[in-house]
């Protein structure tokens, strides 16, 4: 299996694509670097309202508030969300003609077989985790049902104060006995 046939076949099954459809596997990247070094990259071109990323070891992460100054001569704002505000442009006498180049550079990316793999077995494993709960849900449920239609037991009644009551009530004549047998005792 070749890794676009593999993403096709991720496509029907997450439902983004129909089988038979072959699911675009190339991401467009536009990239530049600061004048710090650091390298940024946007997914299509550089415009206002994308979200600007910062490429680090650990993978890209969305750029801090603030204005960002590529080698360039691009001047991008980025709100707190990480998202582009604005785009301005440096006199031209300042920008080189190197890092104009490098701005245009875009970068396509596609999954490795490896990856697919990965994420299919991932996608496989939940499938299963899945069904296991559908099972359970659906034996929990014929278990309740089967509770439910037994029919009622015998209904508990709290009797203790009469049981209470027939006690006095024999410790009274008891008592009112000894009494009356104490007064025939003594005359």
């Amino acid at each position: 299996m070749t890794a676009k046939e593999a993403i096709n076949k991720i496509s029907v099954m997450l439902g983004v694509a129909q089988d038979g459809e072959t699911a675009d596997t190339q991401i467009k990247l536009a990239e530049a670097t600061l004048l710090d070094g650091t390298k940024v990259r946007v997914e299509g071109d550089f415009e206002v309202g994308k979200p600007l990323f910062v490429v680090t070891a650990e993978g890209d992460v969305y750029a801090p508030e603030g204005k960002h100054e590529t080698e360039d001569g691009l001047i991008i704002s980025v709100d707190a969300n990480g998202v582009i505000t604005a785009i301005d442009e440096k006199a031209a006498d300042e920008v080189p003609a190197e890092a104009e180049a490098e701005l245009e550079a875009e970068t396509a990316i596609s999954l490795s077989e490896e990856v697919v793999n990965n994420v299919m077995n991932a996608l496989n494993k939940i499938s299963e985790n899945i069904t296991a709960l559908e099972n359970r849900l659906n034996a929990t449920e014929q278990e309740f049902h089967a509770f439910r239609n037994e029919p009622a037991g015998k209904k508990i009644t709290n009797n203790l104060n009469e049981v209470q009551k027939t006690e006095g009530d024999l410790a009274t004549a008891r008592f009112n006995k000894l009494v009356e047998f104490r007064n025939q005792t003594k005359r």
